[in-house]
Order: structure tokens, then C-alpha cells, then sequence
């Protein structure tokens, strides 16, 4: 029995996968009869501008027989289309004059002929052009390859928001009477924690029942306690033990997770801009007094630069706004950012729109993990911060491959508009799914600058986050925002192929974070999960020195995801095992300096990267930044693995606030 969630899910799936099959198919036969005939055009269009060239050279005295540089001339023509197999000036008799390329291999490969004449319309001979066939059926294959992607990252966004369906009322009192009826299947008997509310009439009776059970296991094990029988107290062990009786099951917040589908969209709108905002923004700065790296790194570290100086002080603005006022707030102002920043005539008017963004980024960004810490408690925060951090994921992944593809297709500008727009749909999802009124269950107290100044002090801490947690979202943000996309773009890839490059970290991160989770706690070994992921991150980014080429991106883009899986999950909980330990305020100040150095570390990557890349080229400068890498892991190995000894927590949701972007 797959469940109520799952059967929504399967139904989605093959609806989308029918259409978007369908959708494939009329796209290769519309690309088929439309990409051939441009081609042929095209190739008519250059043979006549060539045969009127060639045509008017009679006129200065040079025999048409004895023409030099043809062939010169007809190379550059082939390197501006790559398209035409082979250009040829034949001869009125049919002899070859002049050449360039070869079109042996292609029988029956369309061709464009256009004769060249003389001032008295005298045919001296003909310009011929033979089309790649392998051409048209590269740009069709580019095509399906974009409608794959794009169907690929539809059926993605389309299970994030069934979150939307399954949070309605209706939906949601079916799957509390699947939960509990699951958990009866597999002889639980234990409670489950939380209020039914919609589903109460439904579930109330199972609710009553096992409280009865729960209750008469209670009256007989004091019955049997206080005659003394150990047999009978050890079998009513062992019935707990195997049944759950007495226990109280954890259960999803509902109202905890209903920030997702609108945190999802939120997180898209940004998403969408990675593959071409460096580009864009050295577009806009143009040759002014800014180098074209410096450039493209400024905006991008203004953004990550106001995210991390605001993460602290909007934690307390958005608790007296208000959750979802605050959502609303910083989704406004982030679409009013993305919309001047496809309007802004210049480029101080760019970076100043994608510093409002980032205002409203990091108010969203509090805002909605603020909503699920106040609507959530004990072992259910954890279940709702995972899926808060798995709606991040999910963004990063479907954001970049569209953003290309509308930037390719439409403009940049377009593409910024979309985020706005995106920004907008999450608004209005915002106010129509986060609840009104506010509820609080153990919410975390606002951190000052003396909480932070206490927490700094934790034994092994600052180790932990300037030996790995700020180096590896320093060599995260440098290579995925900056150094890759500014050298793909130098190597003539596309924005959508960019954005493609860029599904490769978060595909990693989405598949392998749950599992190595579960090894480091298995073997209780996080601190060495932490070691490993830094050493794994940092020499896949120093193996670009080896040899610069795409094989070497994708080997540090696949070491960078795997590095970050083995470490992420365990940093995380590393953290919150010392903010337990220390306990009170200091606890909190020890999250908010967490959240704090790793966003400065997102804010450092890219103006670092954008200086090295300036001074000592890309392969130097990703290998510089690797070896930071492998270096703060050898200092937390040497002088932080004491943190790994705290004792092992149930639940390390407070430290997975701060990793979860």
C-alpha cells in the first residue's frame, strides 16, 4: 500500500510524464520542419552575399579563373557557420576553384547553388554551399535536450507543490487516518502527539482507543509493581517495547510545514538567476572602471553580504511582525528588487536592486523558519525542518536549468521578471496558506551581540566554524555563483547549459545528505564525517589545476556535492550537540554565530573568487581556494574533533537552520 501521499504523487507523474512525452514529441517533429529550412536559407543567403562579391571582382581587371584568397575567405565564412559542411567555387565547365571544409562523408546533404555572374550577366561559374546534415540534427537534439530539462524540473516543481494540495483541510484529515491506520498495520499502538483538528472526527475514535489501552497497561503495571511480580512488570516491557504502548508517536506538523510550497516558490525565483547573473552583470557594467570579473562578483557579493549581516537582527523584527507579515514583507521587496533589476539602466541602480532582494530575501528567509521553529516542538521540529530544507534543496535544483533556458531564450531582463513574478505567486500562496494567528511552542529567543561574544567561547567551536563551516560555503558559493559559470561562459556555453552544470550539486546533495547522515550516526563518528567532507571538497577543487577542461569542472562540481553530503548533516548536528551542552542564551548564541559565519562565508567566496579570477586565472584561483579548503579541515581535525564527543542528541533541528542555505 503506497498511501495517500504516494498515490498523489505516482498520478502526477505519469500525467506529467504522458504529457511532457507528448509535448517532446511534437517539439522534435515542429524543430525538424522548422531548423532545416533556416539553415537553408541561411546558406542562400551567404553563397549569393559571396557570388556578388566574387561577381563584382571582374570589374577590377582580375580573371575569375585567377581569383586569390577564395578559399581564406571562405574558411572565415565556415568559422562564423558552423553549420556548412563545405563552400566551393566551381567553374562554369564544373572545375573546383576554390574550397574549404569537406563534405565526403555527407551523400545527399542539402545544399544551397547560386552562380556568380559578371556585370553583362555572363554566369562565370557557382558559389556552392553543402549543409552539416549532423548540424540540424545537433540544434534539434539542443532543443529536446532543453525540453527535457524543462520536463525534468516540471514533474519536480509539480511534487513541491502538492504540498499545496496536501495541506488542505480535506487531504490533511485523510492522512492523519492514514497515519494512524499504518501504524495499527505494523502493531503500534502507540499515541500520536499533536491535535487532530479537521481530522478529529475521523481519527477520534483511534485517538480514545489507544489512550484506553495506554491507560489500562498503566493501572496493571502498578498493579504488578506493587505486588512485586518482576515476570509479569518484564512481559509488560516487552509488550512496550514491540507496541509503542504508552509512547507518544511524533507526527508532522501540519501547520509547521505549511510555509513550504510558498518558501519553494520563493527560493525558485531566486534560483532562476544563478546561470546568468555574472554574465549579466558584466553586460550591464560594460567597460567602465571595473574589470569584467569584479564585475560580476559584486552583486553577488552584496547580496550574500546584506543576507548574512541581516540573518541576526531580522530574527527579532520578524517575531514582532509576525510570521507571515514578515513573508509577505520580504517577498515584496525582493520582487521589487528582481523587477529593477531587469529595468536598471545602469549598473549602480543593478547592484543597489540586488541589495533590496537580499532585504527581502533574508526577511522570507527568518520569517519562514521562524513560522516552522514557533509551530513545531520536540521530535516533530526536526521532521518539519527537514522538510523546510528540503524545499530549498528542490529550488536550487529546478531554479537554474529554467533561469537558463528563459535567459537564452528570452533575455536576462525576461528572466528577472520571471523571479518576480515567482516572488509574487509566493506572496499570494503565503497569505493564503500560513495561518494568522501566532502560536509559539518553545521559540528560541532573539540573539544578541553579547549571546554571540559567550557562544564564541564554546570549547572546540570556533575550530568547527572557521575550519570547515565557513571554508565550505566559501568554496561553495565561489564555484557555483562565480568561478563556473564566468568559465563556462568564457568557453561559449549557453545559459542553459550553465544552469544544467549547476543541477549537478544539489542532485548530489538531494540523493546523498539523508545517507550519510545515518552512516555518521551509525558509527558515531561526525566529527570524522566533517574531516572527510572538507577533504573531499577541497582536492576536487584543487584537481583543476591538473588540467583545466570541463571533465575537471564536473569533477569538482561532483567532489563539491559529495564533500558537502559527508559534512553538512554532522556539522549540523555537531553545533547543536554544543549549544545543548552549554544550555539557556548561550545555546541560542551559539546557532546564531553558526548561521552567521556561514553566511559570511557565502559572502566571501565570490568577492574572493572574482579577485583571484581577475589576478591569477580560473584553474589558480579554484585551486587556491581548494587548498583553504583541505587546510581548515586539517585544523579542525587537529585541534576541533573534540566537539564530536558530545553526547548524541535525538534531534539536531535548531543546528539545521543554519544549514539549510
Amino acid at each position: 500500500m503506497i498511501g495517500l501521499r504516494g498515490g498523489i504523487t505516482v498520478a502526477i507523474v505519469l500525467i506529467l510524464c504522458s504529457a511532457l512525452a507528448f509535448i517532446g514529441w511534437g517539439a522534435e517533429r515542429a524543430a525538424q520542419r522548422t531548423i532545416a529550412p533556416e539553415i537553408l536559407a541561411k546558406a542562400n543567403t551567404v553563397a549569393r552575399s559571396a557570388a556578388d562579391l566574387l561577381g563584382r571582382a571582374g570589374t577590377v581587371g582580375v580573371p575569375f579563373d585567377r581569383l586569390v584568397g577564395v578559399s581564406d575567405y571562405f574558411e572565415n565564412l565556415r568559422a562564423a557557420n558552423p553549420e556548412f559542411a563545405q563552400i566551393s567555387l566551381v567553374s562554369a565547365s564544373g572545375a573546383d576553384l576554390a574550397r574549404a571544409g569537406d563534405a565526403s562523408g555527407f551523400a545527399g546533404a542539402p545544399q544551397a547553388r547560386i552562380a556568380v555572374v559578371d556585370a553583362s550577366g555572363r554566369q562565370l561559374g557557382d558559389v556552392l554551399i553543402l549543409v552539416d546534415p549532423t548540424a540540424v540534427t545537433a540544434q534539434v537534439g539542443a532543443v529536446l535536450v532543453d525540453v527535457a530539462f524543462i520536463g525534468i524540473v516540471s514533474l519536480l516543481v509539480a511534487l513541491e507543490l502538492v504540498a499545496l494540495v496536501v495541506g488542505s483541510r480535506g487531504i490533511g484529515a485523510l492522512m492523519a487516518v492514514e497515519r494512524r491506520l499504518k501504524a495499527l498495520g505494523r502493531g503500534v499502538l502507540a499515541r500520536h502527539e499533536g491535535n487532530p483538528g479537521a481530522a478529529g472526527t475521523l481519527v477520534g475514535p483511534i485517538d480514545r482507543q489507544m489512550s484506553a489501552l495506554a491507560e489500562r497497561h498503566a493501572e496493571i503495571r502498578g498493579a504488578a509493581e506493587a505486588r512485586g511480580d518482576a515476570a509479569a512488570i518484564a512481559r509488560l516491557e516487552d509488550l512496550e517495547t514491540r507496541t509503542g504502548l504508552g509512547r507518544v508517536q511524533a507526527a508532522e506538523s501540519e501547520d509547521a510545514i505549511a510555509v513550504r510550497p510558498a518558501l519553494f516558490l520563493f527560493m525558485l525565483a531566486e534560483e532562476l538567476t544563478r546561470p546568468f547573473l555574472p554574465r549579466f552583470a558584466q553586460t550591464i557594467a560594460g567597460s567602465g572602471a571595473f574589470s569584467p570579473d569584479f564585475a560580476a562578483s559584486l552583486p553577488i557579493v552584496a547580496f550574500m553580504a546584506v543576507v548574512a549581516l541581516c540573518q541576526v537582527p531580522f530574527a527579532g523584527i520578524s517575531e514582532r511582525l509576525g510570521r507571515r507579515p514578515g513573508f509577505v514583507i520580504g517577498a515584496l521587496l525582493a520582487a521589487t528588487g528582481y523587477a529593477l533589476s531587469a529595468v536598471s539602466p545602469s549598473y549602480g541602480l543593478f547592484v543597489a536592486a540586488r541589495v533590496a532582494t537580499a532585504v527581502g530575501y533574508a526577511l522570507v528567509f527568518v520569517s519562514s523558519q521562524g513560522h516552522v521553529v514557533d509551530f513545531s516542538a520536540g521530535a516533530a521540529r526536526g521532521a518539519a525542518l527537514a522538510v523546510f530544507v528540503r524545499a530549498i534543496m528542490v529550488a536550487s535544483l529546478c531554479g537554474p536549468p529554467i533561469g537558463g533556458v528563459i535567459a537564452d531564450r528570452l533575455g536576462a531582463p525576461s528572466a528577472f521578471m520571471a523571479s518576480a513574478g515567482l516572488a509574487l505567486v509566493a506572496l499570494v500562496v503565503a497569505l493564503l496558506t500560513l495561518p494568522k494567528t501566532v502560536r509559539r511552542v518553545g521559540a528560541a529567543a532573539g540573539v544578541g551581540l553579547a549571546d554571540l561574544k559567550g557562544a564564541a567561547r564554546a570549547p572546540g567551536l570556533m575550530a568547527l566554524l572557521f575550519g570547515c563551516a565557513f571554508p565550505a560555503k566559501f568554496l561553495f558559493a565561489a564555484l557555483c555563483f562565480l568561478l563556473v559559470p564566468l568559465e563556462l561562459q568564457r568557453l561559449g556555453y549557453t545559459s542553459a547549459a550553465i544552469g544544467r552544470f549547476q543541477m549537478i550539486y544539489p542532485i548530489i546533495m538531494v540523493l546523498a545528505v539523508p545517507f550519510f547522515a545515518a552512516m555518521a550516526d551509525r558509527f558515531d563518528a561526525r566529527g570524522g564525517f566533517v574531516v572527510a567532507g572538507g577533504l573531499v571538497s577541497g582536492l576536487g577543487a584543487m584537481a583543476m589545476v591538473l588540467h583545466p577542461s570541463i571533465a575537471f569542472i564536473v569533477v569538482a562540481l561532483v567532489a563539491l556535492g559529495y564533500g558537502q553530503a559527508l559534512s553538512i548533516a554532522s556539522q549540523s548536528a555537531l553545533v547543536a550537540d554544543t549549544a545543548s551542552s552549554l544550555g539557556g542564551g548561550r545555546a541560542a548564541g551559539v546557532l546564531g554565530l553558526f548561521r552567521l559565519v556561514e553566511r559570511s562565508g557565502n559572502a566571501a567566496g565570490p568577492a574572493s573568487a572574482g579577485f583571484l579570477m581577475a589576478t591569477i586565472g580560473f584553474a589558480a584561483a579554484t585551486t587556491l581556494i581548494g587548498t583553504v579548503v583541505v587546510a581548515g579541515a586539517a585544523l579542525f581535525a587537529l585541534s576541533g574533533l573534540r566537539t564530536a564527543h558530545h553526547p548524541r542528541r535525538a534531534s539536531s533541528a535548531a543546528a539545521s537552520e543554519g544549514s539549510s542555505a
